[in-house]
């Protein structure tokens, strides 16, 4: 049988530990990717996306449903890669996949190419700008990043995305315009030829 998120919290609460599995299953790859998107090192976002986990487990009984599950755990998920970052400050940021496991493989950072008669040049091309464009995402903020991976690679609501970072849609339409902007400008160079 399957139950809804809400469902698996409430039988959790009463007791029975399997939901909470349930839970980690159904949401383990998401919360990955989210993870890995904003820290951008496979080593951190696993141990990033467990200490989520043991967040959910530790702290699952002050979940009151006044939203859903998911938005609950992605606003967690962002708060501890964000103090992560912080605790990492002086570090530099790193970038993320913009691969999707489902898509092209077990290693988020790892991109095949669908067809083969690519020339050298056109694979050597397609990794160029794929660098320039992960480098220009890993030049945000945390906050925008973090906003436009979840709209734009998780494909968060902008209401979804109001509920997880506690803010108005227009500030949320503000953040994303600006990741946008700031994207467009790292990126035109390239696309230009005068990089």
């Amino acid at each position: 049988m399957q139950y809804s998120d809400e469902e698996l919290v409430e039988r959790y609460g009463a007791g029975d530990g399997e939901s909470f599995r349930m839970l980690v299953e159904r949401y383990q790859d998401r919360v990955y990717h989210i993870v890995y998107g904003i820290v951008g090192n496979k080593d951190e976002a696993e141990d990033l996306s467990q200490e989520v986990f043991l967040r959910v487990y530790r702290f699952l009984h002050r979940f009151k449903g006044k939203s859903r599950f998911y938005t609950w755990l992605y606003r967690l998920t962002v708060n501890v890669c964000l103090s992560a970052r912080r605790k990492r400050k002086n570090e530099p940021g790193k970038i993320f996949s913009l691969a999707d496991s489902s898509k092209y493989g077990d290693d988020p950072g790892e991109i095949e190419l669908a067809d083969e008669s690519f020339s050298p040049l056109k694979v050597l091309q397609n990794r160029e700008m794929a660098e320039t464009i992960k480098s220009a995402i890993n030049s945000l903020s945390e906050v925008l990043k973090s906003t436009f991976v979840l709209r734009e690679f998780e494909e968060l609501s902008y209401e979804e995305l109001t509920r997880v970072f506690q803010c108005s849609k227009g500030t949320i339409k503000s953040r994303l315009s600006r990741a946008r902007e700031q994207l467009r400008r790292k990126i035109e160079p390239y696309l230009n030829g005068t990089v």
